[in-house]
């Protein structure tokens, strides 16, 4: 017996979805709304309800407008590319949905450019309500992004900028529910997230494109450096993310208490050493989108470990 055939507005329906979650990145992007909110909870592990869900909502209309922007910054660039698919057999995060889907035609430039727009511009309207530092921290990252894509054929040290970009961009969560300043505290959480994101998404996203970004005279780390570089770059990047994560929890000691650092300690064993040091002993695509996965899950892992651990704090009346 065939199969029924899926009638065609349902099947446009669906491509549609698929192109529109593969434009905003949507798993990447929900877990990236992590070190926001893990910021907010620094600020005030006991945040007014309201104030925080429009912090949430601001950051992630922010978020998902950044990874849009991202890919209409990168147009042109793309529709050169072979690999606007993933390979067969490998599993690649950032290709749920539809891979670069404006490049691909499945998406129009106009549609794609207006959803950017407006959901860029409502999260810095609700930023700014909340506190105009945030919104200035927010502009602040989309111009390091713009920065960021302006260099990809220049020099392979704007993974920096990736860095900073997304370092900058979390202290918005911590000023949306407070005007009051920690800057030590602050320095360490944009060191924190700056290694994480150099070390666990930007570099091994790199390193799994290494052959494509090669044909199309992009300048990477692995492709300037080598891969085995690039691993070793990794690791230490990593390293340094997990040791700042705990010296995080030792800072905010009267919210984590001991069982937020040892759970921060934990994820960055699980998600970022041990994955990179597979990495390092063997650079390939498949590793290298193993870590990213993994390294991916890490800031919702350490939030989990900030949450438990303020809980247990609380139940216990410490």
């Amino acid at each position: 017996m065939s199969a029924t055939p899926m009638p065609t507005t349902i099947t446009r329906e669906l491509g549609t979805g698929r192109a529109l979650y593969g434009l905003f990145r949507g798993t990447q992007a929900a877990l990236s709304v992590a070190p926001l909110l893990l910021a907010a909870l620094l600020a005030d592990d006991r945040p007014p309800p309201g104030r925080l869900a429009l912090a949430l909502a601001a950051g992630g209309a922010g978020v998902l407008a950044m990874f849009a922007a991202h890919d209409l910054l990168d147009l042109r660039r793309d529709r050169r590319r072979r690999d606007l698919v993933a390979p067969p057999g490998v599993r690649d995060l950032d290709a749920a949905g539809a891979r670069h889907p404006v490049a691909q035609g499945r998406l129009g430039v106009a549609t794609a450019t207006a959803l950017t727009l407006g959901l860029g511009g409502g999260s810095l309207a609700v930023a700014a309500a909340l506190n105009p530092v945030c919104a200035a921290l927010l502009l602040l990252a989309a111009l390091l992004q713009a920065g960021y894509c302006a260099l990809a054929a220049v020099t392979p040290w704007k993974a920096l900028l990736s860095g900073a970009m997304i370092g900058v961009s979390a202290p918005a969560g911590w000023f949306a529910l407070t005007t009051r300043a920690d800057w030590p505290l602050l320095a360490l959480l944009v060191l924190w997230l700056a290694a994480w994101e150099i070390g666990g998404r930007n570099l091994p996203n790199d390193l799994a494109d290494v052959d494509e970004d090669t044909r199309l005279g992009l300048r990477t780390v692995p492709v300037v450096l080598g891969p085995r570089a690039c691993a070793a770059l990794i690791e230490g990047c990593l390293a340094l993310t997990t040791l700042a994560g705990g010296a995080l929890m030792v800072a905010a000691w009267p919210t984590a208490g001991p069982v937020g650092l040892a759970g921060a300690l934990l994820a960055g064993a699980l998600c970022l050493v041990r994955p990179a040091r597979r990495l390092r002993r063997r650079p390939s695509q498949r590793a290298a989108l193993a870590l990213f996965t993994r390294a991916s899950l890490y800031p919702a892992a350490v939030l989990a470990a900030l949450v438990l651990g303020s809980a247990t704090r609380h139940l216990s009346g410490s």
